[in-house]
């Protein structure tokens, strides 16, 4: 494995899912609490940002390579970065629950799915506190958005709902709550999920965030409080721990020449004010090969 190195030191403070435009060498990735998003052209080295007026917390590609899906608060917009249009496409969940949305990815048959959670972020973009061990604060549920707009929850009772993730026989999907400590496994079958099971459970280092799937089905999957990313076998034992140059290790995804490349982006929490390179987004070889990003199918 190469060395790791931090190639954005953007100081967010809660940078989050990372995504990979082969087509165009660039990566994507947000900060929820920053209210952002950003781009980094991989061969040039460009970095642009755009501000949004409320939590960013998840992009996807889509079958327009011009438009991104983008997650806003409670809603969802169809992003087109060079006019920075923004359309309203759907509203996942009603705001009188209080929550906001979380981690989200595309699925292999083109749905996207997304995970809501009790509201944490002020409207400045400040922390909020809460309190996990309430059972009203596991108002959190797991979504599937189609093509058309259409919400489907298809879990719920979660707390911090992040991972979501399939294996390259497009027959499981992985996802997981950070406050349980705990990842799930999904049958999955042309865009349906039943089976729930736990795939891994208490790992001793922070809490599972999000994750990525390299070519052999094993998952890599960032630990917020941990300082280190795990890559986890398809039966659900650790094969390996990478020790990271932060504290809050937020999610990945597999990029670059071959998707040989594993970028990380990490939180600056409190550690905003250091000088040190949380926040920043980080990359490294780690000898496996990733697997093609999954497109929204846009209508």
């Amino acid at each position: 494995m190469k060395q790791i190195r931090c190639i954005a030191e953007t100081r967010c403070i809660v940078g989050e899912c990372p995504v990979w435009d082969g087509e165009r060498q660039r990566l994507y990735w947000t900060d929820i609490n920053g209210m952002r998003v950003y781009r980094l052209e991989i061969t040039s080295g460009d970095l642009r940002h755009w501000q949004f007026d409320a939590t960013v917390s998840a992009l996807a590609l889509t079958s327009d390579p011009d438009w991104m899906l983008v997650a806003v608060g409670l809603q969802l917009f169809l992003w087109e970065a060079e006019s920075d249009a923004r359309v309203p496409f759907t509203q996942v969940e009603d705001a009188a629950l209080g929550n906001r949305l979380n981690d989200g990815a595309v699925d292999p048959d083109g749905n996207f799915w997304i995970g809501t959670m009790r509201n944490n972020v002020a409207a400045d973009g400040s922390h909020i506190d809460v309190d996990w061990e309430q059972p009203g604060n596991r108002s959190g549920s797991l979504y599937k958005v189609g093509s058309d707009g259409t919400v489907l929850r298809c879990a719920q009772g979660i707390a911090i709902p992040n991972t979501m993730v399939w294996s390259p026989d497009r027959r499981t999907m992985y996802t997981g709550d950070s406050i349980d400590n705990v990842l799930y496994a999904y049958d999955y079958r042309e865009g349906s999920i039943r089976g729930c099971r736990v795939f891994a459970q208490g790992f001793g280092r922070g809490v599972p965030d999000g994750s990525a799937i390299d070519e052999d089905g094993f998952l890599w999957n960032c630990r917020y409080f941990g300082n280190c990313v795990v890559r986890f076998s398809p039966s659900g034992e650790v094969d390996r721990v990478v020790e990271m140059p932060a504290e809050n290790i937020t999610s990945c995804v597999f990029g670059g020449d071959g998707l040989r490349t594993l970028f990380v982006t990490t939180a600056a929490g409190s550690s905003l004010a250091e000088a040190s390179p949380a926040g920043g987004v980080f990359a490294f070889e780690p000898g496996v090969r990733g697997l093609p990003e999954n497109i929204f199918r846009a209508v």
